[in-house]
């Protein structure tokens, strides 16, 4: 199999290649070199490159990596990953478990920096520095991947007001029920409310609103 996707022959087409700096004003920074769709599909608002893959220029301790994501049923997935010990063990090491938190940074922070906002033009909105940006980019990928939307200081507010109007019978089911999500979610929900203080702390086997 072959690990290491930037050695391989690549027939798609259009696309573009360049390098993706983790730290853009950095040229000494940790980067990836990535291969892009030029084709892209257009989703609740966000253009959304049909693949990408993401090789990452590591130093020779740690294994060298590679990935692919493809946009499958309208969500950015990882169809592809590879971990590669690239000068033997008297250099690099073996490939580890925590390797694989990779995953996350393949989605939220390579796929993500190619997908964009279209503004009332249909143009894409760039985001360089916009915080704000990421996060909604982000918050998005992660509903369309887990089919759950983050919630918001609102939310959180409507649950805790939602628990309190059924606190004489089943508060919980009730939270639950109204954000669409199975009973431990909703106990999340709940125990995150509390957390945030928008519901008084309450002792095991009681109820307080």
């Amino acid at each position: 199999m072959q690990l290491i996707w930037f050695e391989k022959q690549m027939t798609e087409e259009p696309h573009e290649r360049g390098v993706y700096f983790y730290d853009a004003s950095d040229e000494d920074a940790p980067h990836c070199a990535y291969r892009v769709s030029t084709d892209f599909e257009v989703i609740e608002g966000n253009r959304m490159p049909l693949w990408l893959e993401v090789e990452a220029i590591s130093d020779v301790t740690s294994p060298h990596w590679g990935a692919r994501v493809e946009l499958v049923n309208g969500a950015p997935r990882i169809v592809s990953l590879g971990f590669e010990t690239r000068y033997g063990f008297d250099i690099g090491r073996e490939v580890k478990v925590s390797d694989f938190q990779v995953t996350q940074k393949v989605i939220y922070d390579f796929y993500s920096a190619f997908t964009a906002a279209l503004d009332k033009d249909g143009e894409p909105v760039r985001r360089i520095g916009d915080v704000l940006g990421d996060r909604s980019i982000r918050d998005f990928l992660q509903q369309r991947r887990t089919g759950r939307k983050r919630l918001r200081t609102p939310d959180y507010e409507r649950a805790a007001q939602i628990y309190r109007e059924n606190i004489d019978g089943t508060p919980t089911q009730a939270v639950s029920d109204a954000f669409g999500v199975g009973i431990r979610q909703g106990g999340n929900i709940v125990a995150e409310c509390r957390r945030r203080q928008l519901l008084p702390p309450t002792r095991q086997g009681r109820k307080r609103a």
